[in-house]
């Protein structure tokens, strides 16, 4: 470079003034035009304590030494938000030198720093990226941006390129310092030619050359397990999902994107170098590779970093990621209803991008990655066999054939509204027996979880894949036995029960549907009195005036079933509206 040359005792006494600091010279700065000065490298966040290890580095673009008094420091957030100052005093630069301004007092200089600005700057940003502007006066001599910092690494402009102010506009023309290790934990090069080229879309470097990257095709990765919701630890450390790939490839271009995140687009795995899967290879992407900030991830498998939030999922809005290469959707799930500390892990029998797309192939992390926390999934590695019903709290909508929440009935919406106690055929109480609900609200429910009980029996929980749901208006049937055969010819019959209906002469009966431990409704009678008498073969029904859940407590308020039904000449109206006169 043509700057560069100059005669070698004015090489050896301008490099002296920069490599001792600050010069004996006094003034503010004058004549400084745009891009005399460049920045050229920036550690804003060391493998160590920041305090005295940050630094700046800029290039004397110019034929003569730069007298830098009065030049105005700025360190900010990209677009100059929340900006810090500092004036730099007695300090000289050689031309074509590199000059490294750190975040030290003066007389406590690293060796690789030349001037220090003290805590002027306060840290300098990281997370989001952040801007570093010189201005001389009224004119700006560069202002540059940076992004994509990696902790003990550096962001330098590309060697690709003699430094140039114009150059250093671009974050394409960033790249991170990875070959030279100037301090223990700590990559970069102050003071001497970047050592890095950004990485070009298409090729990275395997062995110490270069060559085309291979790209994954459809299907290729598979999304095997996602955490959403991390416990104690903030979601911007500590989501995750993990992929297998399902054939060897390179993952440099992937990017990583959510569908329902319009305002930002795909984050592009843009390693320099070669990062090469084999079939049956697990990769994790994070908000954070740092393994004491998310969790204990393991550091080896994770591979990318996204900057998109994740989210729960609703059913009127799911959660969902995607991997894309340039247009192509390599695969995509959505979710709903992602607990907390707990990773969705698809079974490893549907390890495929169309058998992912059913949520009831996931299931609910049990083992433990994060034992502090503590967050449960198993991140770089095979899942565990799911079991034969969905996660907690969830079941399987058969209207819509998705994985959704379980909707529990709320107090008041539940009725028992009919039940047959005492049977025509004889000795026929422990098959035909059979009782019914309503739901007398205008929003729907699950019997998934509810429990039904009669008496001081053991209740019998209603345990199903499906959801069960009960329409608003509708009915539900629960009996001794699904088959129409043997319980007499019901209609489709909801659950089974397996506590005997009582009809104890004088003694009191209960019947009760169950939340847990909160009675959602109860009808209590006692028969063979003056108005409450078990007639064989007949249900009773609750008149449909009295349907809730005070009035069926009521004798007065019910009636014998008056239709027949089935095939063993029981009456009543099961499933169905009661027909009291």
């Amino acid at each position: 470079m043509n700057r560069t040359i100059y005669l070698t005792s004015f090489l050896f006494a301008t490099s002296l003034v920069a490599a001792c600091g600050p010069s004996s010279s006094s003034g503010t700065c004058t004549g400084m035009l745009p891009g005399d000065l460049v920045v050229t490298e920036v550690m804003a966040d060391s493998a160590s304590a920041d305090e005295g290890k940050e630094w700046i580095e800029v290039y004397n673009d110019t034929d003569n030494p730069l007298e830098l008094d009065g030049v105005v420091l700025t360190s900010s957030r990209i677009g100059g938000d929340k900006a810090k100052s500092h004036t730099i005093s007695k300090a000289t630069v050689a031309p074509g030198q590199y000059y490294v301004l750190g975040n030290s007092a003066d007389d406590l200089l690293p060796p690789y720093v030349d001037y220090g600005y003290g805590s002027d700057l306060g840290e300098l940003y990281n997370t989001g990226g952040g801007e570093i502007s010189l201005k001389c006066g009224k004119t700006v001599v560069d202002d540059a941006s940076y992004d994509g910092v990696k902790s003990g690494h550096t962001r330098e402009l590309t060697a690709a390129s003699a430094p140039d102010y114009t150059l250093n506009d671009d974050l394409a023309n960033w790249c991170q310092g990875d070959m030279t290790e100037y301090d223990t934990g700590n990559f970069g090069t102050p003071g001497s030619d970047n050592d890095c080229q950004p990485t070009v879309i298409g090729q990275c470097t395997e062995g110490g050359a270069m060559r085309a990257t291979v790209p994954p095709m459809i299907g290729d990765l598979v999304i095997t397990e996602l955490l959403s919701n991390p416990k104690t630890i903030g979601d911007d450390k500590g989501e995750w999902f993990e992929a297998l790939a399902k054939s060897s490839f390179d993952l440099n271009g992937i990017g990583l994107d959510r569908a329902g995140d319009t305002n930002m687009a795909p984050k592009v795995v843009d390693d320099p170098n070669c990062l090469h899967v084999s079939t049956g290879d697990y990769v994790v992407f994070a908000k954070s590779n740092d393994a004491t900030m998310n969790g204990g991830l393991p550091t080896d498998k994770v591979k990318g970093l996204f900057t998109f939030s994740m989210v729960d999922g609703t059913v009127a809005s799911p959660g969902d990621v995607r991997i894309m290469y340039g247009a192509d959707v390599i695969d995509a799930v959505t979710y709903i209803g992602a607990h907390e500390g707990k990773a969705l892990a698809l079974s490893p029998t549907a390890l495929d991008a169309t058998a992912n797309d059913d949520q009831s192939n996931f299931c609910e992390a049990t083992d433990i990655y994060d034992t502090v926390s503590p967050n449960f999934g198993t991140p770089g590695a095979v899942n565990p066999a799911c079991g034969s019903q969905p996660m907690a709290g969830k079941c399987m909508d058969a209207g819509l054939g998705t994985l959704r929440d379980i909707v529990k009935p709320t107090a008041g919406q539940l009725v028992i509204t009919e039940f047959l106690a005492d049977t025509a055929g004889s000795g026929m109480d422990g098959t035909q027996e059979w009782f019914e609900i309503k739901n007398a609200s205008a929003a729907g429910f699950d019997l998934n979880g509810l429990t039904l009980k009669g008496n001081a029996a053991t209740g019998n929980t209603i345990t199903s894949a499906d959801c069960k749901a009960v329409a608003a208006g509708g009915f539900a049937l629960f009996a001794h036995s699904t088959d129409p055969l043997v319980n007499g010819g019901l209609p489709a019959v909801d659950a089974t029960f397996t506590f005997a209906l009582g009809q104890t002469n004088g003694s009191m009966q209960t019947l009760q549907v169950l939340d847990g431990v909160n009675v959602l409704d109860a009808a209590s009678y006692t028969p063979a009195t003056a108005t409450f008498k078990l007639l064989d073969g007949k249900s009773k029904q609750v008149k449909q005036a009295s349907e809730d859940t005070t009035m069926n407590d009521d004798p007065a308020n019910y009636c014998d079933g008056q239709v027949a039904y089935g095939t063993a000449m029981n009456f009543g109206t099961p499933k169905a509206e009661n027909d009291c006169p």
